[in-house]
């Protein structure tokens, strides 16, 4: 069963690339988000692309993460989804640097499979913490999707 605490952690580490602006610790995964955006009500489709969008993402962070080890604790980066651009970019070292541009490049292609552009992620991610009538559905969406076996594993779906 997919716990809440799990998935807003989850939810809030890809929102990285949702185009709030976000300043992201990999260490400790927190987020410090600039800007929100309004709750509305979303069809089901867009709440399964979301959730889809969100593991996808999550799928992609992991492999980031592993793929950098030891350099990847404590880098502190700004990635806008909506832009495609990541804000203290020059900071970083050439692989790094390749990786995380590589990881917000790819985050955005995520999003653009599933039909989704970085406003409507970052309007469905607010109305999933905030908007009771659809938390149920989203929440669902996610439970439904962690049952496939590519994102079993991930720790949002644990």
């Amino acid at each position: 069963m997919v716990s809440h605490s799990l998935l807003v952690a989850g939810i809030a580490a890809v929102s990285v690339l949702s185009g709030l602006v976000p300043s992201w610790n990999l260490r400790s995964s927190t987020l410090e988000f600039s800007q929100t955006a309004r709750a509305q009500s979303f069809s089901a489709d867009k709440i399964q692309s979301f959730a889809r969008s969100t593991l996808e993402i999550e799928l992609a962070r992991e492999a980031a993460l592993q793929s950098l080890g030891a350099e990847g604790r404590g880098i502190r980066f700004e990635c806008d989804l909506g832009a495609g651009t990541v804000a203290n970019l020059s900071s970083f070292s050439g692989e790094t640097r390749q990786q995380i541009q590589s990881f917000c490049n790819q985050s955005q292609a995520i999003l653009q499979q599933n039909g989704l552009s970085a406003a409507d992620f970052r309007q469905i991610k607010t109305t999933y913490e905030r908007n009771p009538a659809q938390y149920t559905q989203i929440t669902g969406a996610f439970q439904r999707l962690c049952q496939e076996g590519r994102f079993r594993n991930l720790q949002i779906c644990r």
